[in-house]
């Protein structure tokens, strides 16, 4: 039973983001940031449950990192819809992500073996698309009015560097696939 429970996790994630579209939509921030939270520390959990009592699996691996993207592209898609940041960074946030699953997708099509792992700078990246989340969800929730420029800046430029920092250490896999 126990097995199961990270996966279990990783699909409540998914959930949540079912909950936290229509509070955020109707203003609820409050509910909204809450939900957010208990998605981001649920991420921890399952991660740690699964090294814990070494009970990883394949679909856990591929679950949990969609659960984790599908809440972050909802939320920067909210957040340009409101006109709370410009459509650009929701873009470079989800193209950067959409162009790497299609890389993998294109490696296990055609058989390539990847050897693929996180790259310090996406942990990174992914910590301040995260962070920057939680900001503006704290923000709204407590009427707090700062300019978001500098924020929407720092993630816009991480998300770059970080797409760029794999396209260059994984460019043998550019290779790999014009063979």
């Amino acid at each position: 039973m126990l097995k199961l429970v990270p996966n279990f996790i990783s699909a409540s994630r998914i959930l949540l983001t079912f909950l936290f579209v229509p509070f955020f939509l109707r203003n609820e921030f409050d509910k909204a940031l809450v939900i957010f939270f208990v998605a981001s520390i649920s991420d921890f959990f399952d991660g740690y449950i699964a090294r814990r009592y070494k009970i990883t699996s394949k679909i856990g691996a591929m679950l949990d990192p969609i659960a984790d993207k599908i809440i972050m592209f909802v939320s920067y898609l909210l957040f340009a819809y409101t006109q709370i940041v410009p459509w650009y960074l929701a873009v470079i946030v989800i193209l950067r992500d959409l162009l790497i699953v299609a890389v993998v997708v294109t490696c296990l099509v055609r058989k390539i073996n990847l050897k693929f792992s996180p790259l310090l700078s996406s942990k990174i990246n992914t910590t301040i698309q995260l962070l920057f989340i939680g900001l503006v969800l704290t923000c709204k929730t407590f009427n707090i009015d700062i300019s978001l420029s500098a924020f929407i800046w720092i993630v816009c430029c991480m998300t770059i560097y970080s797409g760029l920092d794999y396209a260059i250490r994984y460019r043998w896999i550019k290779n790999e696939l014009c063979k």
